[in-house]
């Protein structure tokens, strides 16, 4: 009963914008062909193979991917889909994840500017603003010279900080990052004890 309720639940129809599971049944020379299983068969190509290519030749026949329905049956009956519209959502997914459970990464700074230093996050970028660095990492500049700031900011260039995700906007592609919510997550928790 268990099994046959399971199976019932793996036949859900497709939809578009749906993210699903396939196994890699056939690679062509700008195609990739995905079982779905009961939904059917579906297919990588034109410009979403173009966007994936390099993520593409990673995987074998018979390596399961992750992909997102963008039309269910195109002019030759297959599911068209997309690996990279999947991966950025799974990305940001696991980014919201991130900040609901207030985890600590560790982020490479890769520049700096007036307003704080720029990183990145799975591939996302990522902004740390001024007023999100820990007090000791607070460049203090006379008259508040943004030369000066920027001067001080860019000794960060290439270190690596604990930081927590502040703040997050997938529609914007805005990732907000805090490196004071860490301390202040270590004072919660001696105050909740």
């Amino acid at each position: 009963m268990k099994d046959l309720l399971e199976k019932n639940n793996l036949i859900k129809p497709a939809q578009i914008g749906k993210i699903v599971e396939g196994k890699i049944i056939g690679k062509a020379r700008s195609a990739v062909f995905l079982d779905l299983g009961p939904m059917g068969t579906g297919i990588i190509y034109g410009k979403e193979f173009q966007e994936a290519k390099e993520e593409i030749k990673k995987f074998k026949i018979k390596d399961a991917l992750f992909a997102k329905i963008i039309d269910l049956e195109n002019e030759t009956g297959y599911i068209e889909l997309s690996l990279s519209q999947a991966s950025d959502e799974l990305t940001w997914e696991k980014l919201k994840q991130q900040k609901d459970e207030d985890e600590i990464l560790k982020v490479k700074i890769l520049g700096a500017n007036k307003g704080g230093l720029i990183s990145e996050v799975f591939g996302v970028p990522a902004f740390l603003p001024v007023s999100q660095l820990l007090p000791e990492h607070y460049p203090r500049v006379e008259n508040g010279d943004f030369s000066k700031i920027i001067k001080e900011l860019q000794k960060f260039v290439g270190q690596d900080l604990e930081v927590k995700v502040f703040d997050l906007d997938p529609r914007q592609g805005k990732l907000i990052l805090s490196e004071k919510a860490k301390k202040y997550g270590k004072i919660k928790e001696i105050l909740k004890n």
